[in-house]
């Protein structure tokens, strides 16, 4: 008998770390973001430095079939520099976009490390392109260390580091009340991304 339980050889990664984080997790040290997510998220999403107009833009924008034109989309919307990759690697990217279904990330662990060494990246590729997962972010991962919940830095895509980033931020929008949501058409993990980067961001 398996030790992890699976659907359709998935491992449910995300599953796990949230239950193991509802063991340990302050819900009193939530409480002051929790009332602050809408205006957190205003202040960040629609600063000049996030482009609001384009990120909505780029929702619709990036569909399948995918193409190199819309990774140059998101790379310019995240102000990233062109890539540089191999047709191969590229291909392989591709690939990996297609195949990976949330909350899995161990399908990271695939790529080689010529196209693995981006995670905000292809963090923000499998945003757009599945609408679920979470943009890697470093004023996000201080914003959930504010929290109390630790994730290490890195700049490489490792799928337990993001596994676990994209778990804890799941986590906080289950947890959220009711009024910490509000009517957008964004994608509820950018709610709680953009949040969380303005709960982080150094002054």
């Amino acid at each position: 008998m398996d030790p992890v339980p699976r659907v359709e050889g998935v491992i449910l990664w995300g599953d796990i770390m949230q239950a193991h984080a509802l063991l340990s997790i302050d819900r009193e040290r939530l409480r002051p973001f929790f009332e602050r997510v809408p205006e957190l998220f205003e202040s960040y999403h629609h600063s000049e430095q996030q482009n609001s107009d384009g990120y909505e833009e780029l929702l619709y924008r990036v569909y399948h079939p995918y193409t190199r034109e819309m990774l140059d989309m998101i790379d310019e919307w995240m102000g990233l520099e062109p890539r540089n990759w191999r047709i191969e690697v590229e291909r392989e990217v591709m690939l990996m976009l297609y195949a990976i279904r949330y909350p899995d990330t161990l399908l990271l662990e695939s790529l080689s490390d010529e196209s693995a060494i981006d995670l905000q990246r292809l963090s923000g590729y499998l945003h757009f392109m599945k609408h679920t997962y979470t943009i890697w972010d470093e004023d996000t991962r201080q914003g959930l260390e504010k929290l109390g919940i630790m994730i290490p830095k890195t700049e490489r895509a490792d799928p337990f580091i993001y596994g676990a980033y994209i778990s804890a931020i799941e986590l906080l929008k289950n947890l959220a009340p009711f009024h910490s949501f509000m009517e957008h058409d964004i994608p509820r993990q950018r709610l709680f991304q953009a949040a969380l980067a303005a709960y982080g961001r150094k002054e």
